[in-house]
C-alpha cells in the first residue's frame, strides 16, 4: 500500500479518533492516558498538532527492511501532498534525534524519532509535523522534545498498572540501566561480549545466547554464554554462523519455528535447530545507526520472546553496542585496526553517500593525473614583423625640381617600370650651352694653330674638352632624370604626388622599393623565453591581417645583445619562412608568432610564470 493511501486510510477504527467537534487532551496530560494504546494514538496526535499549531501531524512506521507506512495522522482528513520531503525527513532523523525541513532558526516541518512504537521494538517510529508559517527553532525543539517522550511516559504507565500488557516498567527500566552500566565497564571486548550473552541468557530464561561479530560481510561467533573457550571450527559453530548470516542478509529478525507466515528466508535456521536439536531459535540483527554490526542468537526450549521481552533485549544491546564496537576496535594488534580504518575509509569512500562530492574529488583527482603526467607541446610566444631581404632606397640623381610621379606607395611594379621623372628642360640648355662651347673652343684652337700659337692653341683645346665633359654630365643627368624599378616589387615609401614641382637635392630619398619573394620575419622573443629557442628551433607565425592562416618558420638568427622595445628587453631573431609566399604580403605587416620548445608537464606550462614570479620575490 502506498504512502499516500496509508494516509487517507490510517487503518484505524473511526471510534479511536477525536471527531471535528472533540477537543483533544494537552500534550503533557497525554503521558497519563487512562485508556488503551489503540485509543491513545489518535488523541496523542490531536495533542501534538494543537500543541504545536500544526497543518498536519502524521506517524510514520516501518520495520525495516521495509519502507515506511503511515500508522495515523491528524486532522484525519488530509490530503498527501509533501510525502517525499516527509519520507527523507523520516530517514534523516534515523540517522540523528531531529530533522528539520528548512535550516534553523525557523523550520516548517520537524521530523521526530520515537523511543517507543505502536508496532512494537523491531519497528522504527517517526513523527512528522508540518506547520503553514514558520515556527522559532527553540519552541520546535521544547516541543518535540516533550511530544517524543510522552508515548514513552505512556508505555510505563501502561505496563506498571498491567505488567503483562506489553512493554517495561519503572523498576524493570531501572535494571536495565544498572545491567548496561556495569556492562559498560568491562575492560575487553571479550569479557563484555561473554558477559553480555551470560546476563541475557539469564534473563530471557535462554538455553544459549550467542554474538556473532560481522567481518567483511560475514559472521564470526565471538561469545556463547556460560562458555568460555569453544571451537570455532565445530559443525555446530559453522551452522550457527550460517544462520546468523541469514539474519545478516536479510537485516531483520528470524524465528524458527516461525509463528505466523511471513516472507523470510530461514533455511538456516532450520538446518541448525534440526541438526542440534534445538527447538526455539531467534536471530537479532544488532545495527549501529545504519550498519548492522553483529547478530545475536538466542536459543529456547520453550515459546518466543514477548514482544515486551524483545524490545527489552534491543533497549539493552543498543545500550551497549557502541561501547562494544569501541572495545573490539581497541582490543586488536595495530595491523588489524589499520586494516579495519581503511576499511571504514573505502567505505564511506565508495558508499552512496555525498556522491557529489565523491564525484567532484573525482573529477579533482582525474585533472591533477592529467596535470601532472601528461606532457605538452610547450610553445614560446614572440612577437613578428614582415620584413624584406631586398629593399632599395631609390634618391634624387641630381638637384632639380620633381615633374612627374608615375606611382604611390603601396602600388606594385615591373622590372623596368618608370616611377617618377625629373624637370630635364634645364638640363637641355645647359646640354645646348656646353655643345656650344665646346664648339667655339674647337674653332680658337684651330685659329691658334694657324697662327703658330702654340699656347692658346693648347689652351682652347683644353676648355673644349671641359665643355665636352659638360655634355657629358648633362646627358648622364638626363638619362637618370627618370626613376625606373630595377626589378618587380611593390613601394613602401614614398608620398611625392603632393610635392609636384617641389625643388629636390641630390641624394634626397624619394622612393623605397621592396621585393615580394624574398621575404623574412622578424622575431622580438622576451628575455625570460630567449633560453628555450635556438638556432633551428621552427614555429609558425599569423599576420593581424589574416590570423586564421598559419605559416611555417625557423629561427635562422638570434641577436647577441637584447634592444628595448616598449620597455622592456627582447632579443631580436631573423626567421626564415618555409611556406609559400602570399599576394597580400607585405613588408612591415605585424603579428604573433609560436616558437616550438619542447614538451613540458601541463602543470608547468600553467604555472611556471608564477612560480619564476614567486622564485623572483622570495628569492626562493
Amino acid at each position: 500500500m502506498s504512502i499516500d493511501t496509508a494516509l487517507l486510510a490510517a487503518a484505524r477504527p473511526d471510534s479511536a479518533r477525536p471527531g471535528p467537534s472533540e477537543p483533544a487532551p494537552g500534550l503533557a496530560a497525554m503521558a497519563r492516558f487512562e485508556g488503551s494504546a489503540q485509543a491513545f494514538w489518535p488523541r496523542y496526535l490531536a495533542a501534538v498538532g494543537q500543541a504545536l499549531g500544526a497543518r498536519r501531524v502524521v506517524l510514520l512506521v516501518r520495520k525495516p527492511p521495509a519502507a515506511w507506512q503511515a500508522f495515523g495522522q491528524w486532522p484525519p482528513d488530509t490530503s498527501a501532498s509533501d510525502v517525499e520531503p516527509m519520507l527523507r525527513l523520516a530517514d534523516q532523523a534515523m540517522l540523528g534525534s531531529t530533522a528539520c525541513a528548512d535550516s534553523a532558526p525557523d523550520p516548517s516541518a520537524v521530523a521526530v524519532q520515537l523511543a517507543a512504537s505502536p508496532l512494537g521494538f523491531s519497528s522504527d517510529a517517526v513523527l512528522y509535523v508540518a506547520s503553514d508559517a514558520l515556527q522559532p527553532w527553540p519552541l520546535w525543539q521544547n516541543l518535540t522534545e516533550l511530544a517524543a517522550t510522552v508515548p514513552l511516559q505512556f508505555q510505563w504507565r501502561l505496563s506498571q498498572a498491567d505488567p503483562q500488557s506489553g512493554m517495561l516498567g519503572a523498576n524493570r527500566l531501572f535494571e536495565i540501566l544498572r545491567l548496561t552500566q556495569r556492562l559498560n565497564q568491562e575492560p575487553h571486548f571479550l569479557q563484555m561480549a561473554l558477559s553480555l550473552c551470560n546476563d541475557l541468557a539469564v534473563r530471557f530464561d535462554c538455553d544459549r545466547v550467542c554474538l556473532g561479530w560481522v567481518d567483511r560481510s560475514y559472521v564470526r561467533l565471538t561469545a556463547v554464554s556460560h562458555i568460555e573457550k569453544f571451537d570455532r571450527k565445530a559443525s555446530a559453530a559453522y551452522d550457527l554462523e550460517l544462520a546468523m548470516e541469514e539474519a545478516l542478509a536479510q537485516e531483520v529478525a528470524i524465528r524458527y519455528p516461525e509463528t505466523v507466515a511471513t516472507r523470510q528466508v530461514n533455511r538456516a535456521h532450520e538446518r541448525y535447530a534440526r541438526q542440534h536439536g534445538v527447538p526455539q531459535l531467534m536471530s537479532v540483527p544488532l545495527r549501529l545507526g545504519d550498519q548492522v554490526v553483529g547478530v545475536l542468537g538466542l536459543e529456547r526450549r520453550a515459546g518466543h520472546l514477548s514482544e515486551a521481552q524483545a524490545w527489552e533485549l534491543g533497549l539493552i544491546c543498543q545500550s551497549c553496542l557502541h561501547q562494544l564496537q569501541q572495545l573490539r576496535r581497541q582490543d586488536r594488534w595495530f595491523g588489524l585496526r589499520w586494516r579495519d580504518a581503511w576499511r571504514d575509509w573505502q567505505t564511506s569512500l565508495f558508499g552512496p553517500k555525498h556522491t557529489s562530492w565523491k564525484l567532484l574529488g573525482v573529477a579533482s583527482l582525474i585533472v591533477l593525473l592529467v596535470l601532472v603526467f601528461v606532457p605538452w607541446h610547450y610553445r614560446v610566444d614572440a612577437g613578428v614583423a614582415l620584413r624584406s631581404k631586398d629593399l632599395l632606397f631609390m634618391p634624387a640623381p641630381f638637384d632639380g625640381f620633381l615633374r612627374r610621379v608615375h606611382v604611390e606607395v603601396g602600388e606594385t611594379v615591373a622590372k623596368g617600370a618608370v616611377l617618377a621623372e625629373l624637370d630635364t628642360r634645364d638640363l637641355l640648355i645647359e646640354e645646348s650651352m656646353a655643345a656650344a662651347d665646346a664648339g667655339r673652343y674647337a674653332r680658337e684652337a684651330e685659329k691658334a694653330m694657324a697662327a703658330r700659337q702654340l699656347a692658346e692653341m693648347q689652351i682652347a683645346l683644353a676648355r673644349q674638352q671641359q665643355s665636352l665633359s659638360r655634355v657629358e654630365l648633362v646627358r648622364h643627368q638626363l638619362a637618370h632624370a627618370q626613376l625606373k624599378a630595377p626589378y618587380a616589387g611593390i613601394v613602401v615609401e614614398g608620398e611625392l604626388k603632393k610635392n609636384l614641382g617641389a625643388p629636390v637635392r641630390k641624394g634626397d630619398l624619394m622612393l623605397k622599393l621592396a621585393q615580394l619573394d624574398d621575404n623574412y620575419v622578424e622575431l622580438e622573443i622576451d628575455q625570460v623565453d630567449v633560453h628555450e629557442v635556438g638556432l633551428g628551433t621552427r614555429g609558425e607565425f599569423a599576420l593581424v591581417g589574416q590570423p586564421d592562416q598559419r605559416f611555417a618558420l625557423v629561427i635562422d638568427r638570434i641577436d647577441p645583445a637584447a634592444t628595448q622595445r616598449e620597455g622592456r628587453n627582447v632579443y631580436l631573431a631573423r626567421g626564415r619562412v618555409e611556406s609559400r609566399p602570399q599576394a597580400w604580403w607585405r613588408p612591415g605587416m605585424g603579428g604573433n608568432a609560436k616558437l616550438e620548445a619542447g614538451e613540458r608537464r601541463l602543470i608547468w606550462v600553467l604555472t611556471h610564470r608564477t612560480v619564476r614570479f614567486l622564485r623572483q620575490v622570495f628569492w626562493l
